[in-house]
């Protein structure tokens, strides 16, 4: 890899971030899957990641990138979507003065990856009934199911910023007992779509 690489998540990489289709990355590497938006360059990753806490564990970002890019997750930009994508690789490349900036990449990528609908379409999707959802009952549902129901629940019923700070929590939960926590988190602190889905999943996980 080289510094100025730009790479973005391949079909096999988005698949992964909504399915979790492989069932073999790890938590860290999933975080990092979901921040690779396209336009920044390894450099800016290795700039403002590399000694996060969430990554430090793991021996930083360069392996994980390594473990995405031998499963065939992510890819190096081809020449067209580099074309496509100059002006915004190279301010992606500058000195970043403050955070926002990358959180408006990561917000945007996330649109991308999960919200590729209008917002009508949306809008009927935060309003649609719990019933859809819930009417099937899972036999033999476990810890993963009840993460993967969890996480696209999330990305249907919250705000994209807020979506994508519960699914960074939620890749973070190590066992059933955090994730009660944070559906209990979910339930009293957010918009009334989300919460009010949280006490089937409480029911769910305690059982």
């Amino acid at each position: 890899m080289n510094n100025g690489d730009v790479f973005q998540k391949t079909d096999l990489g988005r698949e992964e971030i909504k399915s979790q289709s492989l069932g073999i990355l790890p938590r860290e590497a999933r975080t990092l899957l979901i921040m690779i938006d396209g336009k920044r360059t390894y450099q800016s990753y290795l700039d403002t990641l590399d000694h996060s806490k969430m990554f430090a564990d793991f021996g930083g970002i360069a392996p994980l990138f390594e473990l995405l890019l031998g499963l065939e997750c992510i890819e190096i930009a081809g020449a067209a979507s580099q074309t496509s994508t100059a002006p915004q690789a190279l301010t992606a490349s500058q000195p970043q003065s403050s955070s926002p900036s990358f959180e408006q990449s990561i917000e945007t990528e996330f649109d991308r990856t999960f919200n590729n609908k209008s917002p009508n379409k949306m809008a009927s999707l935060g309003k649609k009934s719990l019933s859809s959802i819930f009417k099937t009952k899972l036999s033999g549902a476990n810890y993963e199911t009840i993460k993967s129901e969890l996480a696209n629940y999330i990305e249907k019923n919250a705000p994209r910023v807020e979506a994508w700070g519960y699914l960074l929590s939620l890749e973070q939960c190590g066992n059933s007992s955090q994730l009660l926590s944070l559906v209990k988190e979910i339930q009293s602190t957010s918009g009334s779509n989300l919460s009010h889905g949280m006490s089937e999943f409480i029911k769910k996980i305690q059982r």
